[in-house]
């Protein structure tokens, strides 16, 4: 299970537990998602409760900072958020399930397209061809613009077959005719941005990015983070390196949304399988 999802059940979980009126401190280490529908939950359920939040260093510097994750858990909670004509894909993907909503069951938890962001990468490298297990193209997730980058800038096709999603790229690096340019607005969807951005570093096409204000308020700074291959204990960047073959030497911060990724990577490096699994 990620760490992510690991730490709001955790918290959720001592909540459940808790005594009115007893001081309890919930550790959230860099779980930003955790910290902002928390935040809303307790002014929402425990409000005046002697129930403190924190975490990590750089969870407790991203506090306070613009995120659409507040406005989802507002949402979540039945706030009446106006609608807005520009709202990003985060927001419109909470709308619907707060609307649809019914008791979660295992087998009908979507797959990742965030995850998916660094096998695009890797097949965009590498070449060759690739299942992403369970994946599907019905989906509330605005990430699922990814296949359609990598499709238009980098020659990496998606088959969605009832198993999940083939994605391949058979050319040769030497015989790409990848534009030389790419320019791309990351607004609505800024965990994308690592990857892509390391895949035109290494196939070496120009990238022009816009919208990317909020990747500085990221588990990391993240336009720091891909200009000087480092990772500062960020999962998504730890994977978008690893993935474009950069050296990595902090992989734990990785179990916070995809525990398997290393396994399924070096089995993928060896030519062990050619599946993976969100």
């Amino acid at each position: 299970m990620p760490d992510d999802i690991r730490v709001l059940h955790d918290a959720l979980a001592r909540l459940r537990e808790h005594k009115k009126g007893e001081p309890l401190t919930l550790y959230l280490k860099n779980c930003g998602t955790a910290l902002r529908f928390l935040e809303v939950h307790l002014e929402r359920c425990y409000p005046g409760e002697p129930i403190t939040l924190t975490g990590d260093a750089r969870l407790l510097e991203r506090r306070g900072k613009p995120t659409t994750q507040t406005t989802s858990a507002r949402i979540l909670h039945g706030d009446p958020i106006p609608i807005s004509p520009d709202e990003s894909p985060y927001i419109t993907m909470s709308r619907r399930i707060a609307a649809m909503y019914q008791p979660c069951m295992a087998d009908s938890i979507e797959r990742c397209w965030s995850s998916a962001a660094f096998w695009y990468e890797y097949i965009a490298i590498h070449g060759g061809e690739l299942l992403l297990e369970g994946l599907t193209d019905s989906t509330l997730q605005g990430d699922r613009l990814i296949a359609d980058i990598y499709a238009k800038y980098f020659g990496v096709t998606t088959q969605f077959t009832a198993e999940g999603a083939i994605i391949k790229r058979s050319s040769l690096l030497a015989q790409r005719s990848f534009s030389a340019a790419v320019s791309l607005d990351f607004e609505r969807t800024p965990d994308l941005y690592p990857a892509v951005a390391l895949t035109c570093e290494r196939l070496g096409i120009t990238l022009h990015a816009t919208g990317t204000e909020r990747l500085a308020y990221k588990e990391s700074n993240r336009l720091e983070a891909v200009r000087l291959h480092q990772t500062r204990h960020d999962h998504r960047m730890a994977m978008a390196l690893l993935a474009a073959d950069f050296p990595v030497d902090d992989t734990d911060c990785i179990a916070k949304s995809y525990p398997t990724f290393l396994s399924q990577l070096a089995a993928l490096r060896r030519g062990d399988a050619n599946v993976a699994a969100l």
